[in-house]
């Protein structure tokens, strides 16, 4: 069951403002083993996934392709989600193209997609850590998904025990959360340092 939701209205109407999904839509994602009540018009405890028109850019951001009028572009068609962080706040919107896999956010506020759903995160019950969406989706979106890498390590860093899926995707979650860039560390010169040198 996910969170009680603060809600932000600039964000709910944008996502809104996309299409329902098409019954060829519903019949790629069953495909993919993804039941309709994990996708479909607030069937259960999940927000709607929708369909836009993007524009996806560089690193992990997108663009709806409605507000770059007069701009060449090519938009692709792909499905929305509302982004949540742990206490069930709306932060962003995510686009997934699921013929690319490709992952983006809209106002580049989250690196995971799925913080809602409530998870100890322990050695008992750790956080599973799917390597796409529609796996998370064909597990009840019970898990997260990385969307963007340089915001997601601190959240899963401070967890305390991940499941990754195989032992390809641990090895790039681990590879991932190695890759922490730390500050230069820098101390002053007093007076009588500075004399002796």
């Amino acid at each position: 069951m996910t969170a009680p939701r603060t809600r932000s209205p600039d964000l709910e109407l944008a996502h809104w403002r996309g299409r329902p999904l098409r019954d060829v839509d519903f019949d790629g994602l069953r495909a993919r083993g993804v039941p309709g009540p994990c996708v479909n018009w607030r069937r259960g405890e999940f927000d709607p996934m929708l369909r836009h028109a993007v524009v996806f850019r560089r690193g992990s951001r997108f663009e709806f392709a409605r507000d770059l009028q007069g701009e060449d572009v090519e938009p692709v068609a792909a499905f929305t989600l509302l982004a949540c962080d742990l206490l069930g706040a709306l932060l962003d919107i995510v686009a997934w193209h699921p013929r690319t896999g490709r992952l983006a956010t809209w106002l580049g506020r989250t690196g995971l997609l799925g913080l809602d759903d409530p998870c100890p995160a322990t050695r008992e019950d750790p956080l599973r850590v799917f390597a796409d969406v529609s796996a998370w989706l064909a597990a009840g979106r019970r898990g997260v998904v990385v969307v963007d890498e340089r915001l997601a390590r601190p959240v899963l860093l401070d967890t305390a025990a991940i499941q990754a899926m195989d032992i390809a995707q641990a090895e790039a979650i681990e590879a991932m959360l190695r890759q922490v860039r730390l500050p230069s560390i820098l101390v002053p010169a007093f007076p009588h340092e500075r004399a002796a040198a």
